[in-house]
């Protein structure tokens, strides 16, 4: 019997296990993660402004794993290739294929201030620490570090929070690039862009955050903003086993993998832990490639197991959208740009097919109608958000 182990409970390592539990082959599957549930990312802003029950964007995941796969609640510390071992705090196990799924994690640039002050985004125990910190603290100001997906939709969800609730306070995006939202189009940065500055929310480009002291934030350029929350989402790193490693990495951390989510013999990383280059770039970190790159992880070690050709990881890119909460969101998808309403109800769609189990499902049909239709309200009465 083939021993295999799966390391991480993102997309791409649930749709690895989904597929190796019904091949039909005898196999000791053994799964790890830290955590005893696992969370559903693309939705945990907008608990911030649509007020979506937190709950309902998770799931245990041994619900998911079903009965043939072993789940055990264990951070992996180490991994030996010669001696196909994987190494955790209370024991060591063996495996005759290795697949690691273990995505992303805040990564706080070894700044111990972020760490002990900052509110990151990357859990449900993120977010709801940040709405328990919103409801016993009255914040002037909210600082937002970091320009991309997350802290767009982080700085909107938070005005649309201050609408909701009567609250007069400042929001600002802390970007140390010269622009938003990284490479994408210029179209899809400028569209943003104003509507950030429609809602009032400043973005401080070419800007660091210097130093932090509890609730007061300096920004490079010599402003302070007192009585503050800062939220950190300025960029992810892989998992902290991965850095060590001795692997072909990049400077977050993610395996290079050639073109069947390979990096060894017998052992495979898909997801956003997996950098996989297509037409000369890495893909970005996206649902849609890590449930497919879990899958044909998954293809290529039963195809191993039979001694056929591996098969080529070929991504599908449906496109991505960047959802504002005041639902004047934008993207790309099958080739069409969108803006306005239609591609955050397109989003919101996608968000409760891929969310995690029947109950979930049906809770966030509701929690995001009821969102929508408040939504509609202040904008009637106010205008805005």
């Amino acid at each position: 019997m083939y021993k295999i182990i799966i390391i991480g409970a993102g997309f791409a390592g649930l749709s690895a296990a989904k597929r190796l539990s019904r091949c039909g082959l005898n196999l000791d599957i053994t799964f790890f993660d830290k955590k005893e549930d696992v969370d559903f990312l693309p939705l945990i802003p907008d608990v911030i402004g649509r007020g979506l029950d937190a709950d309902l964007l998770t799931c245990r995941i041994q619900d998911l794993l079903g009965k043939k796969i072993r789940f055990f609640k264990e951070e992996v510390l180490s991994i030996d290739f010669e001696a196909k071992q994987v190494f955790t705090a209370g024991s060591s196990y063996i495996y005759d294929f290795l697949l690691i799924t273990s995505g992303s994690q805040t990564n706080f640039f070894a700044n111990p201030e972020a760490q002990s002050y900052a509110y990151a985004l990357n859990s449900v125990k993120d977010v709801k620490a940040l709405i328990s910190a919103l409801q016993k603290n009255r914040f002037e100001n909210f600082v937002i570090c970091g320009g991309g997906y997350t802290g767009i939709e982080a700085a909107t969800n938070l005005c649309l929070f201050c609408r909701k609730n009567g609250i007069a306070a400042k929001i600002v995006i802390v970007e140390r690039s010269p622009g938003i939202l990284g490479p994408l189009p210029g179209w899809m940065k400028s569209y943003v862009g104003d509507n950030l500055k429609k809602l009032g929310i400043e973005v401080l480009l070419n800007s660091v955050v210097e130093n932090i002291q509890s609730s007061r934030v300096l920004v490079s350029g010599g402003r302070v903003l007192e009585k503050a929350m800062l939220i950190w989402v300025p960029g992810v790193k892989t998992a902290d086993f991965i850095q060590q490693l001795p692997v072909d990495k990049n400077p977050q951390g993610r395996i290079v993998v050639d073109e069947y989510l390979r990096f060894r013999q017998g052992c495979f990383c898909a997801g956003d832990a997996a950098l996989f280059t297509a037409q000369g770039n890495p893909i970005r970190m996206a649902v849609q490639f890590s449930i497919a790159e879990g899958a044909q992880a998954a293809d290529n070690i039963i195809r191993s197991i039979k001694r056929l050709p591996l098969n080529k990881f070929q991504p599908r890119d449906l496109g991505f959208i960047i959802p504002m909460a005041n639902n004047r969101s934008c993207g790309a998808v099958f080739g069409l740009n969108l803006k306005g309403f239609l591609p955050t109800l397109l989003h919101f769609m996608m968000c409760i097919y891929r969310s995690y189990g029947l109950r979930n499902k049906i809770g966030l049909t509701g929690n995001l109608a009821k969102a929508l239709i408040c939504i509609g309200s202040l904008r009637r009465r106010r205008g805005k958000c």
